[in-house]
């Protein structure tokens, strides 16, 4: 008797290894492309729930397994079958390039809610957008390769508190990306920007660059002078589009820089400006009180009046 206990113990062990060894030889040699394909070709055809479709994709790549529970699929897989990661999300979306080496094409990706501290949700990682997103296949609600989105309430509590699991299984079988970011158009206050980003293997995706800053001055439809109050509107200066109404513009002061005060240093400062030294004058402000008639340039005109001013021979 003794004898036979001891063979069948033998036996249970030998058939445990063996069953350990097929396991571990499935999830070594996981194909990732086939777990896409049964994905691909069962979508939407109403077996199993989310756990137990997902469950059906990796059996379909090569490990066997089937669990119907959210929670107990993650558990079976984690550690025995791959790695598990906490992934970085980007608003409502997740990126692959923010989670190089721990989401590729094929894996599960798992919804667990941080408020209810359950999982709620199995998905199979798809092969992503065109803007770099992670993409995904799934039952109740079918998604057919479907931008992953995040923002949804957990059906148990209603919260949107998610904390996004991946166990990865295919790091050792598929190529991960690594890109490179170029600006392939610049951005400008009247169009948007591209980014293009590149990986060796070919694959890339862009993102938009958000238009740019009006760059605004005022423009002046009718010069003021020391007389005369002008007319402006604001302008930009890169698509000279308007962006405020016409105004009264101010009448020019003649204090040229600034001090507060009318004398013989602005004269000698617009003296110079219109003999080449036109980096004395630089603001709007300062170019419009210079030119004290309103003509548009600046001269020796426009110096004289503004002795004439100090000296108090025309009252402004």
């Amino acid at each position: 008797m003794k004898k036979v206990l001891s063979v069948m113990i033998a036996l249970t062990t030998i058939l445990s290894v063996l069953t350990v060894n097929s396991f571990n030889a499935s999830a070594a040699n996981y194909n990732p492309s086939a777990a896409l394909d049964y994905a691909e070709d069962n979508w939407d055809n109403g077996i199993e729930l989310c756990a137990g479709f997902v469950s059906n994709c990796i059996r379909a790549g090569g490990i066997n397994i089937m669990e119907r529970s959210v929670g107990n699929l993650y558990n079976a897989l984690k550690g025995t079958y791959g790695t598990a990661y906490v992934l970085k999300t980007d608003g409502p979306y997740i990126y692959f390039e923010d989670n190089a080496g721990k989401l590729s094409p094929g894996d599960p990706v798992f919804y667990y809610c941080n408020s209810c501290k359950s999982f709620q949700h199995a998905i199979l990682c798809g092969n992503g957008d065109d803007g770099g997103r992670m993409t995904d296949y799934a039952h109740n609600n079918p998604h057919h390769d479907t931008t992953t989105y995040i923002s949804w309430g957990c059906p148990s509590c209603g919260d949107i508190n998610w904390i996004m699991y991946s166990v990865n299984l295919s790091a050792s079988n598929s190529h991960q990306h690594s890109y490179k970011m170029t600006v392939t158009k610049k951005a400008t206050c009247y169009s948007t920007g591209t980014e293009t980003y590149t990986c060796s293997c070919g694959h890339s995706y862009t993102k938009t660059i958000p238009m740019t800053e009006h760059r605004t001055e005022w423009v002046y439809t009718k010069k003021p002078s020391v007389y005369n109050t002008g007319i402006k509107h604001m302008e930009c200066t890169v698509c000279h589009k308007i962006v405020s109404s016409s105004s009264l513009a101010a009448k020019a002061t003649a204090d040229v820089n600034g001090d507060g005060r009318v004398n013989s240093a602005d004269a000698l400062t617009v003296l110079r400006y219109s003999t080449g030294s036109t980096s004395l004058i630089s603001s709007q402000t300062s170019l419009i009180n210079a030119d004290t008639n309103g003509d548009g340039r600046i001269n020796s005109s426009d110096a004289l009046m503004i002795l004439r001013i100090s000296i108090g021979a025309i009252n402004i």
